[in-house]
């Protein structure tokens, strides 16, 4: 435990810091946007993009369906209530989460294919991996569903209200809940195989890297444990609570936290490559598209260099953007708090 606990907070010296100052908000780039719309309520999550349409769900009750090139209404489809999880899509079919306590199988022509109800509001996005579909729900479970049929296969009670997406390898998924543990759980049935305890909530997605499960928890800390036994392998402190989902890529944890900051961490050791600080809470997860790092904080989308977070421009929003770019064929499509979609050039 100590020589966890030492890799994971030892090595800051030396490593780059680009701590923001008061002119760099200069480097807005509005003439980034393509197109945007607008809905009657915020839209808090990640869009899903397929067939040459945007997908998300707003706190207007609806899941939109726009055209990719022009930001144009195709569908609506209307829930019972606010919709925070982001969507999924899974052939031609589009699932979601509603806080009506409903989970949603809609065609991507905007038919209802089928709805199963939980047993309390969802927040997570669904996941989907061999015919089913896995999501949890604020009733302290996690489903498996049929993804032809919504028939519930199982549920698995993990003690806390689950508001995260499950992250899969193999027959195992990892999910974590408001109680504090991350779970690994037998996707076969729905075992739960093993608890690593935090000290706080998990209220997001895991990321599964080799040998190795890495995840945030609000108690501040960065954590990465054996994905086979659950086993801690090194820890990282930060200066306040973790909302963000982690990115690995190339060796490379990325995550923000409460506090403004974007941390990248080594994978294998959890020593510190770089922090930056942004304009406000971090809540959604970075997302590394063309070799470009992007994040959005309280009203701003940031473009980092992913090797030194140092900032190659930025777009500002209405609101919060409290959910990770979707990036596709150069486009990034962003999704804020002030009811708009946004579709951004990041040539």
């Amino acid at each position: 435990m100590l020589g966890a606990l030492t890799a994971g907070m030892i090595g800051t010296a030396g490593c780059l810091d680009a701590d923001s100052d008061g002119d760099e908000i200069d480097r807005l780039e509005p003439e980034r946007e393509l197109w945007s719309f607008e809905a009657d309520g915020r839209i808090p999550t990640t869009p899903a993009v397929a067939n040459g349409r945007v997908h998300v769900g707003s706190f207007d009750r609806n899941i939109y369906a726009l055209d990719t090139d022009r930001g144009t209404e195709q569908w609506r489809f209307e829930t019972g209530d606010k919709v925070w999880s982001a969507p999924a899509i899974a052939g031609d079919t589009l699932l979601i989460g509603g806080v009506d306590h409903h989970v949603y199988a809609i065609g991507l022509e905007g038919g209802e294919r089928w709805t199963v109800e939980t047993g309390g509001e969802i927040y997570a996005p669904p996941m989907t991996a061999a015919d089913r579909v896995y999501i949890g729900s604020n009733d302290g479970r996690l489903y498996a569903l049929s993804s032809a049929t919504g028939e519930i296969e199982w549920t698995s009670h993990l003690g806390g209200k689950v508001k995260s997406k499950l992250a899969t390898l193999g027959n195992r998924g990892y999910v974590g809940s408001t109680g504090g543990d991350l779970c690994a759980v037998d996707l076969s049935n729905g075992t739960v195989q093993w608890r690593f305890g935090t000290d706080e909530r998990i209220l997001s997605r895991a990321a599964v890297h080799d040998d190795r499960v890495v995840f945030g928890s609000t108690d501040g800390r960065c954590y990465a444990v054996d994905r086979r036994t659950g086993d801690e392998q090194w820890r990282y402190e930060t200066d306040s609570g973790i909302a963000s989902s982690p990115t690995v890529r190339n060796g490379t944890v990325y995550f923000g936290n409460g506090r403004m900051r974007v941390h990248a961490l080594d994978v294998e050791t959890g020593e510190q490559q770089w922090r930056t600080t942004l304009r406000g809470r971090v809540n959604g997860s970075p997302n590394l598209v063309d070799g470009v790092l992007y994040v959005g904080d309280a009203g701003i989308v940031h473009a980092l260099d992913p090797e030194t977070g140092e900032a190659h421009w930025r777009f500002e929003t209405g609101n919060p953007v409290n959910a990770a770019p979707t990036g596709v064929a150069y486009v990034a499509y962003v999704a804020s708090n002030d009811g708009h979609v946004y579709a951004l050039d990041v040539t």
